[in-house]
């Protein structure tokens, strides 16, 4: 007979409420012992350090794709940055050279409004506006003319010195010839011992030229060199040059000196137009009538 016939015929086994039971109670009992005595510290120490790498693993790929999208992210909004501040660069580059730009204007007006009166003279503010565009003259276009009392032949000036002369006048614009043009001149005077000689153009607005020196002339560097006013057209005391270079004669009997320009010639905007004074018409006082004496009424005729 096999050993199987001995077994029961039905076996009776545990039902779920019942188990569902005991594992409820069993788990209480096991809360209320870590609670109490902390009996499972260590087991939960070792299932977190079987745990951890797995949960590591598992995360690193959604890192990877916050990194990357983070990446991204930050890159655009780096770029966009950093185009927005080289707008801005430039906008403050561009404002801070019109500050400039009015700040050295305002200290040219404030030196020409400081400027004393010349006796003899109105002066006659204007405005630059232009250059001609010719390489072998120095001359610029003011926006005064006839309409504003302008004539040709009368100087220019600014704050520091003589700057020119009005050739050209127009109904509205006159052209002044800069004092460094070729085919200008200018009698000036010697500060240092009043030696009286002619400073012409070169052509560049840096320097200028005494030409025909006498070899023996008392002229060293450092002079200052002022109009003379002997040609009626210049009144005398403008600054006109320093003596920055003197050579001697070579090949030829004169002497010849450079001069460094005491005014803004073609630096500023504004200059100085110096208009004469009318002369008022003076009219003699009328002269009395002799009158006649008394015996000269009954003198016989």
């Amino acid at each position: 007979m096999s050993p199987a016939s001995h077994a029961p015929m039905f076996v009776r086994e545990m039902g779920l409420p019942l188990r569902f039971s005991l594992y409820v109670l069993l788990c209480l009992f096991l809360l209320a012992l870590d609670a109490r005595y902390a009996a499972l510290s260590g087991l939960r120490a070792g299932l977190n350090a079987v745990l951890h790498p797995v949960q590591t693993a598992l995360a690193q790929p959604w890192h990877w794709l916050r990194g990357a999208g983070g990446f991204f992210v930050t890159h655009a909004e780096v770029s966009a940055e950093n185009v927005e501040l080289r707008q801005r660069e430039e906008r403050l580059r561009a404002d801070l050279l019109d500050r400039r730009a009015l700040a050295d204007e305002n200290a040219q007006l404030r030196a020409l409004l400081a400027l004393p009166p010349r006796p003899g003279v109105i002066a006659v503010v204007g405005e630059i506006q232009a250059a001609l565009p010719d390489p072998f003259a120095r001359k610029v276009v003011i926006n005064r003319g006839e309409a504003h009392g302008l004539a040709a032949g009368w100087p220019v000036v600014d704050a520091t010195g003589l700057v020119g002369q009005v050739t050209r006048v127009f109904p509205w614009t006159a052209e002044v010839t800069l004092l460094t043009d070729r085919g200008q001149a200018a009698p000036v005077q010697n500060q240092r011992n009043g030696l009286r000689i002619i400073v012409s153009g070169q052509g560049s607005d840096s320097l200028l030229e005494v030409r025909f020196l006498d070899a023996h002339a008392d002229l060293k560097v450092g002079d200052l060199l002022y109009t003379s006013g002997i040609d009626g057209v210049y009144p005398a005391g403008i600054p006109v040059a320093e003596v920055v270079h003197t050579e001697q004669p070579r090949h030829s009997p004169f002497a010849r000196a450079l001069c460094r320009p005491l005014g803004g010639v073609g630096q500023y905007r504004h200059v100085l137009v110096l208009k004469p004074e009318p002369v008022a018409a003076t009219v003699p006082p009328p002269q009395p009538s002799p009158r006649k004496s008394p015996e000269s009424r009954h003198a016989p005729r």
